[in-house]
C-alpha cells in the first residue's frame, strides 16, 4: 500500500500550511478559501486521502450542492490525485470509494432545495467531512455536519478526531459571518481555521492563464481573483438594475474647497448608516461622489457617536455642510426631549459645522425614485453622473445585494442575529441614504424626471436648468 508521500502531490506552500494546520490536531473546522484556482479542492482532497491512510478503516464524506457538481468538478480532481492501486473498489451508484485499507469516502450531493429538513443526513456516520464549495450550501448542512461528524466507529485501529474541511470563494453569508469576519477582526474560535489563498499563491498557473483572467468584468476579477470578500457579484433581481462596477466605482478625493453633503438613515441595526459626498460640476452637468461611508455599530451605533465620529474625520473643513436623510425622521420622538427628533440631535451635534439642513417634507415613492436612479447610473439622466469611492464597501454591496420586490419596492429581506438575535433588515440602509440625498439635492431633475422629461419651469438660454441649490 502506498505511503502518505505517495499518495501526495507536489504541494503549494499554501498548500503545505493547510495541511499542517490539518495535522496538528489543534483544529476542527478549517476553511481554505480566496479567489480560484489557489489550490483550494486539491489541499482538501489531499488531506483527506492523507487523514484515510493515517486511520485504517474510517470513513469521509466529500459534499457539495450537487451530485453533479460533485461529478463534473470535485470527483475528477479525486482520481486525478488518488492512485489507482489505493482503489480496492468505486461503487458508482452509490458514489462511495473504498480504499485497500478499509477507509471508505462517500461523495453526497446536498440538494438543499428538495431536502431542506435535511432528512438525508439522518442516520449518516462518518469520521469527518470536506464542504466543497461551502458557500454554496446551507448553513444548516454545515451545522448538520458537525452533528455528524465523529458519530463512526472503526471495527478496528485508531479513531480519528472529527473534523470538517472546507473550501469557498468570497461571498456574502454564513460563511463569511462564521469564518472571515471573525478571522479579520480576530475573534475567530480558538479550535476554528481560516487559510486565505489566492490564485498568486498557485505557482502552477501559466502566465497567459493570468493574462487572460484580465478579461473579466472588474466585479469578477475583484471576487474571484483578488479574493475580495467585501464585494459582491450581481445574481439577478438587483433593484439597481443599471449599477456597475467598472462604470461607477472608483476613487472619490475629498476636496477641502466643496461643500459635504452627508445623508442619515435612522436605524441602528446592524449599523447606524452616513453617507458623505460632494457634487462637482465637470463641465457637462453634475458630478456627484459618494467620498466616505459611516457603518457605526454597537455600542456605537448613536447619533452622538456618528456625529462625534464624523467630526473627526473632517474636523477642518470648512466650506459648508448639507444633510439629508428620511423625512419621517422629523416627527418627535417619546424617547427624546420635546421638541427633539432625529435631526434636531444631528444638528446640535453638527453645529460647528453650521449645516444646512435639505431634509423633505415627505419621502417621494420608493418605485419612482429609484427608477429615476436607474436613469441616471445608465444613461446620466438630467446631466448627473455618479462615482463611489473603491473604499466604501458597504455602499457598493448595497447597490449589488438590495432585491426588488414584485411591486417595484425594495423587497427588505430580514435576519436575525446569531448572538442578539435582534432581526434587521439585511441590505438597503445607505442606499436608502443614497436616495434621500440624490432627490433632495437634485429635486428639479427628479421632478423633470417624474414629469416624463418635461422641463419643471422655463429653460433660460438654451441652457439646462440650474440646480434647486448650489453646490
Amino acid at each position: 500500500m502506498e505511503t502518505p508521500k505517495e499518495i501526495l502531490f507536489q504541494a503549494t506552500p499554501k498548500q503545505e500550511e493547510f495541511l499542517a494546520a490539518v495535522f496538528s490536531k489543534q483544529f476542527k473546522y478549517l476553511l481554505y478559501g480566496g479567489g480560484i484556482r489557489g489550490g483550494k479542492s486539491y489541499a482538501v482532497l489531499s488531506a483527506l486521502l492523507l487523514l484515510s491512510t493515517k486511520y485504517p478503516g474510517s470513513r469521509w464524506i466529500v459534499i457539495r450542492d450537487t451530485l453533479q457538481n460533485l461529478k463534473l468538478t470535485t470527483i475528477p480532481s479525486f482520481l486525478k490525485l488518488c492512485p489507482e492501486s489505493y482503489i480496492e473498489k468505486f461503487n458508482q451508484e452509490t458514489q462511495t470509494v473504498t480504499f485497500t485499507n478499509g477507509s471508505q469516502l462517500l461523495f453526497f450531493g446536498e440538494n438543499f432545495a428538495d431536502d431542506k429538513d435535511l432528512l438525508r443526513f439522518r442516520g449518516l456516520e462518518c469520521s469527518g467531512m470536506v464542504l466543497e464549495e461551502c458557500n454554496e450550501l446551507s448553513p444548516d448542512t454545515f451545522y448538520k455536519s458537525i452533528e455528524r461528524c465523529g458519530t463512526f466507529v472503526p471495527r478496528s485501529g485508531e479513531k480519528p478526531p472529527p473534523i470538517i474541511m472546507a473550501t469557498c470563494n468570497p461571498s456574502p453569508g454564513w460563511v463569511k459571518e462564521l469564518f472571515y469576519d471573525r478571522w479579520l477582526n480576530g475573534s475567530l474560535p480558538h479550535d476554528w481555521y481560516y487559510l486565505p489563498a489566492l490564485i498568486r499563491d498557485n505557482p502552477y498557473m501559466s502566465a497567459e492563464y493570468l493574462e487572460s483572467l484580465k478579461s473579466l468584468t472588474k466585479y469578477q476579477y475583484s471576487v474571484m481573483v483578488e479574493g475580495d470578500w467585501n464585494i459582491t457579484l450581481k445574481t439577478g433581481g438587483e433593484i439597481y438594475k443599471s449599477f456597475e462596477l467598472e462604470k461607477h466605482v472608483g476613487s472619490c478625493k475629498y476636496n477641502p474647497k466643496l461643500p459635504l453633503h452627508i445623508s442619515f438613515d435612522e436605524n441602528i441595526n446592524p449599523y447606524l448608516p452616513v453617507l458623505i459626498g460632494q457634487v462637482t460640476d465637470n463641465g457637462n452637468g453634475n458630478e456627484v461622489r459618494i467620498i466616505d461611508e459611516i457603518t457605526a455599530r454597537h455600542p456605537g451605533n448613536s447619533v452622538e457617536s456618528v456625529c462625534k465620529l464624523f467630526s473627526e474625520r473632517y474636523a477642518d473643513h470648512k466650506a459648508g455642510l448639507f444633510i439629508y436623510g428620511d423625512s419621517t425622521s422629523q416627527k418627535r420622538s417619546t424617547l427624546l426631549e420635546t421638541g427633539h427628533n432625529f435631526f434636531t440631535m444631528i444638528q446640535g451635534y453638527l453645529q460647528p459645522f453650521r449645516p444646512n439642513m435639505r431634509i423633505l417634507k415627505s419621502n417621494p415613492s420608493v418605485a419612482m425614485r429609484v427608477s429615476w436612479l436607474n436613469a441616471v447610473l445608465e444613461k446620466e439622466v438630467g446631466e448627473i453622473k455618479i462615482l463611489i469611492d473603491e473604499k466604501c464597501k458597504s455602499t457598493i454591496n448595497d447597490f449589488v445585494l438590495t432585491k426588488e420586490a414584485p411591486d417595484g419596492t425594495k423587497n427588505k429581506e430580514m435576519v436575525t442575529d446569531s448572538k442578539t438575535k435582534i432581526r434587521y433588515q439585511a441590505n438597503g440602509h445607505l442606499t436608502d441614504a443614497f436616495e434621500y440625498f440624490m432627490v433632495s439635492a437634485f429635486a428639479n431633475q427628479y421632478k423633470q424626471y417624474q414629469q416624463g422629461g418635461r422641463t419643471p419651469f422655463p429653460m433660460q438660454m438654451g441652457r439646462r436648468p440650474p440646480s434647486r441649490n448650489s453646490y
